[in-house]
């Protein structure tokens, strides 16, 4: 993409209402735009980091045969009453009635929905075990919204649904997407600890939430030898405890919506409801969280597995010919993930720009490092190296793989 045709606009000030370092960067760095108290648009270099956020989840959920479906935002209410949550979801929901006066919701969460559409497919007999995920927009009038995309009124999820025969599949697959939320977020680059906690409003036995790390934070923690986590009072003090928000939730349901709906299963001891597990994970919090756990005093530090593009150029004196010429040329040579910073501008503004954006690689084309047959080559957050021209594509890709 070009600069100068990508929609990118960065601002030198944060808002004065952004505590948290990923509102601020979020701003500053054109990745989102606030509508409204909880409400953002993404503009366009927040939208590629959360294509390639959702990619990395869809590559995991293929690997472990889990299946993609896509499901309505607005909710009737009687299946809400059927699972007995309608009046005790409480105010977070976004309850509304259509010219008929029926009564609907903007799903929080999309339980009861799931169910009976595996109800209606699925035959009592056959058809189990399996899990069905989707990316989709949930509501919850979030009393204080805040820190920007970290806490918000409408927000994206990836919540996936698993329905087994009996205790012993549910806990299969509880553990199947456990292990696979954790390749999700290592290979996102979030830090994060899984913690017990409580069902809450969802029901169920047992559920577990993973804990990004950050001081953004309200829920107070210490990381346990094995790896795990546990939860301290606000009044607690000590040198290992630690802040985070949540950045997953799995639970296991056990039969709590599949009763009181209805989906079945013939056993030899008659009809028994299917046993279901839940497992969300915050797919627009990832990317603040992202910034929280990867920036400097200069702006974002995109791991290269999620960044927006994963190369910048920058031309020193765009209007010389043959400065132009030569990015141009390795502009269509490297492909689309790529920003050729092409605009008229000091190289001031373009370098501080390219830090505040934070694309993970820079190839710096100029007069004086064409009149030596060199282009440099930076790393966001350190190092340098100059490469030899006429071998540019080749020197830049072996580059990348090495320490510099």
């Amino acid at each position: 993409m070009e600069y100068s045709k990508g929609f990118i606009y960065t601002r030198r000030e944060a808002p004065k209402d952004a505590i948290s370092v990923s509102h601020k960067l979020t701003v500053r760095a054109g990745i989102a735009h606030q509508v409204s108290a909880g409400h953002y648009g993404m503009l366009p270099l927040g939208t590629k980091v959360l294509q390639k956020i959702e990619n990395i989840i869809r590559e995991e959920m293929e690997a472990i045969g889990v299946i993609e479906v896509k499901l309505p935002v607005m909710q009737s209410a009687e299946l809400w009453q059927k699972s007995g949550r309608w009046n005790i979801y409480g105010e977070e929901m976004f309850k509304l009635k259509n010219r008929q006066g029926r009564e609907y919701c903007l799903g929080p969460t999309h339980e009861e929905l799931v169910v009976e559409l595996v109800k209606s497919q699925a035959q009592k007999a056959k058809g189990f075990p399996f899990t069905l995920y989707q990316f989709g927009t949930k509501f919850r009038d979030e009393k204080r919204p805040r820190g920007g995309l970290l806490r918000t009124k409408e927000f994206i999820m990836k919540d996936a649904y698993s329905f087994d025969y009996d205790q012993a599949g549910l806990d299969e697959s509880y553990q199947r997407m456990r292990k696979a939320y954790l390749r999700i977020l290592d290979r996102i680059g979030i830090s994060a600890v899984p913690i017990p906690a409580t069902a809450g409003e969802m029901g169920g036995q047992s559920s577990e939430e993973f804990l990004a790390i950050t001081p953004a934070g309200e829920d107070r923690f210490i990381v346990l030898e094995n790896g795990t986590g546990m939860k301290v009072e606000d009044s607690a003090e000590s040198a290992d405890i630690q802040t985070g928000i949540e950045i997953c939730h799995i639970f296991k349901l056990g039969t709590r919506y599949t009763q009181k709906l209805e989906l079945l299963t013939d056993t030899s001891e008659g009809l028994r409801p299917i046993q279901m597990g839940c497992y969300g994970i915050g797919v627009s919090r990832i990317l603040p969280i992202i910034i929280e756990q990867h920036h400097d005093d200069k702006g974002i530090i995109w791991p290269r597995s999620v960044a927006p593009f994963e190369t910048t150029i920058i031309t020193i004196q765009e209007n010389d010919p043959e400065v132009s010429r030569i990015a141009n040329k390795i502009y269509r040579e490297l492909g689309p993930s790529v920003l050729y910073d092409d605009r008229n501008e000091s190289p001031g503004v373009k370098f501080t720009d390219a830090d505040l954006i934070g694309i993970p690689d820079r190839l710096i084309i100029g007069p004086k490092g064409l009149s030596r047959n060199i282009i440099e080559y930076e790393r966001r957050g350190g190092g340098k190296r100059e490469l030899p021209l006429d071998n540019i594509i080749k020197a830049y890709g072996q580059a990348r793989k090495e320490e510099l």
